[in-house]
């Protein structure tokens, strides 16, 4: 049996796929069932209305995707014995990249430019010895994704959703490239994620799946410091980049780094702390051009990119699709309103008032 994609339906995935998805059997319970049982083949003959095996057919034949099971020699090796263990991962693109070593970076959402291009750059440079493991969100997790695919490399992305519902939906055409060149990771093979749940259950992927773990701006509570915090209990090395203590986005990440998690500032710290030799030379990365948008939205844009950390207007305006003198014009105006300052360099900070 044959599904969409060529994926070779065998009776071991069928059975698999039919008892995870019976009513009121989560992982936990599928692997206290194939303890007892042995198999499960034999488990779905001890459950109340299994799933239909008819319907599972039906279903892993129309989907976009493939699957690996738990039993797979790629699957993730903590992943696999952790408590909870997912039974069934649906991917698209090629498998075979889990068997390389793995590094995960990832950070806020509502990132700074420079948090954005920090994690590009260290992805990109990383991506010789390692490939690169990010959510697909926002932030820093797309431009970590961004900056492993540089020079046609490849990158592994964890999705909270199914195939079908990309999220965020300004990600997709980064889904699509991930897809092609390297891995995309999900729980679910179709469907929207609908509750934090499936969201935390990504971050349990991403803190299992690499040897390293990069944090780059993390709020103290967000699901950056929780996927961490996991990974340290698994034995990751977690690595952190410092950043202003009067930015909210590094309160976390900086508390990860008082609490003994390695401070880095750059690739070579990340090589020598998983012990490789620095064979990385440092790239040079070109921020997206996005497209004009009114004044308001500039000012909102800006304020969210900006830190503590001095951001050249060069920078700026390359990122904002910005000439210069309209760019001066929208700085003047957030120097005005006490948003932001400007440095003895002429480069622009936030202004936190301290």
């Amino acid at each position: 049996m044959v599904g969409a994609f060529g994926m070779e339906i065998n009776d071991t995935i069928l059975d698999w796929f039919c008892l995870i998805n019976t009513r009121g059997i989560g992982s936990k319970t599928f692997w206290a069932l194939i303890k007892t049982y042995k198999s499960a083949s034999e488990a779905l003959k001890h459950v109340e209305n299994p799933f239909s095996k008819a319907d599972a057919e039906k279903r892993l034949k129309n989907m976009n995707c493939e699957v690996i099971l738990a039993n797979d020699t790629l699957f993730p090796r903590l992943l696999k014995r952790s408590n909870f263990c997912p039974p069934l991962l649906f991917y698209k693109g090629d498998k075979s990249i889990m068997s390389k070593r793995k590094i995960a970076i990832i950070g806020a959402r509502n990132s700074s430019i420079n948090g954005q291009k920090i994690a590009r750059n260290l992805a990109s440079n990383l991506t010789d010895e390692f490939t690169i493991v990010s959510g697909l969100a926002k932030g820093i997790d797309a431009s970590a994704h961004r900056g492993s695919l540089e020079g046609n490399k490849s990158a592994i992305a964890i999705v909270p959703f199914g195939f079908d519902n990309v999220y965020p939906k300004e990600n997709q055409s980064l889904f699509q490239e991930i897809a092609e060149k390297g891995l995309v990771l999900s729980e679910i093979p179709y469907g929207k994620a609908v509750d934090q749940g499936m969201f935390q259950a990504r971050n349990r992927i991403i803190s299992l799946i690499a040897e390293g773990l990069i944090v780059i701006e993390a709020g103290y509570k967000s699901g950056t410091m929780a996927t961490a915090t996991m990974a340290l209990d698994f034995g990751c090395e977690i690595m952190v980049v410092p950043g202003s203590p009067t930015d909210p986005r590094n309160l976390g990440s900086n508390s990860l780094i008082k609490n003994g998690a390695h401070l880095i500032q750059n690739h070579f710290d990340v090589l020598e702390i998983l012990g490789m030799q620095n064979k990385s030379k440092t790239k040079q990365s070109e921020l997206p051009i996005m497209k004009n948008v009114n004044n308001c939205e500039h000012k909102n844009k800006l304020l969210a990119l900006l830190s503590e950390t001095p951001i050249s207007l060069d920078e700026l305006s390359m990122h904002l699709h910005m000439n210069i003198s309209e760019l001066l014009s929208l700085v003047s105006e957030l120097e005005i309103s006490g948003n932001i300052c400007r440095t003895s360099c002429n480069e622009i900070i936030l202004n936190h008032g301290l």
